[in-house]
């Protein structure tokens, strides 16, 4: 008996060695503590997770390093081929899930921009306004602040900051130059993925932007 139960414990043993790794749990590194809030922080781990489902949803892999490096070499193939890369997410389901991290969270990343355009409505003698809403990075916002420090270890993250700088949003010599790098990073990392959510909700499907009609 004692024999037997020894051999099923080691087969349970074995057994979680040999598992794939499929925990998705982040932990922000010591940078991000220090410039974010632990309010901005849960936001943007809840940004990070909701893109996680979306990857995970399309591609396959048994670990998270597997599956967004799919995502960006799938992207890459897009840049290789002269196309424009699409979007993960449509405007309307990204904007709408962004109102739910925070106004805090969101505005470290993030900003709205809004253009007004008049729509001839038939059926009145006034025009209404349609307001499309488009999202765009936060120039001033704390998340630069993290990359700009991030860059003084890190030269992947130091590129993207000094093109970031300078364009004021993220420019598509970025959208086209980092696909192809994915391939040498470690998404299980906080940085990582953060930035790998910042690029995929970037993405915009203008055609699918909120619109309201005032």
């Amino acid at each position: 008996m004692k024999k037997l139960i020894f051999l099923l414990l080691s087969a349970v043993a074995i057994s979680q060695c040999s598992a794939p790794v499929t925990n998705n749990e982040l932990k922000p590194d010591e940078t991000a503590v220090k410039i974010f809030t632990p309010a901005e922080l849960n936001g943007l781990i809840e940004m990070i997770k909701f893109v996680d489902d979306k990857v995970t949803a399309v591609e396959k892999g048994t670990n998270i390093n597997q599956k967004y490096r799919a995502c960006f070499n799938q992207l890459d193939s897009f840049v290789v081929e002269g196309k424009m890369i699409p979007a993960l997410v449509a405007d309307s389901v990204k904007l709408r899930f962004l109102e739910t991290i925070g106004d805090e969270a969101f505005a470290s990343v993030w900003k709205i921009n809004e253009t007004v355009k008049p729509v001839n409505n038939v059926d009145s003698a006034l025009t209404d306004l349609s307001v499309l809403k488009t999202l765009t990075l936060n120039y001033s916002g704390k998340y630069m602040a993290y990359l700009n420090e991030t860059g003084k270890t890190d030269s992947i993250y130091s590129y993207l900051f000094q093109n970031i700088e300078v364009a004021g949003d993220i420019p598509p010599v970025v959208v086209s130059w980092y696909p192809a790098r994915a391939k040498e990073i470690d998404f299980s990392q906080f940085k990582a993925r953060l930035w790998a959510a910042v690029y995929l909700l970037r993405l915009n499907t203008s055609s699918d932007a909120i619109t309201e009609v005032k």
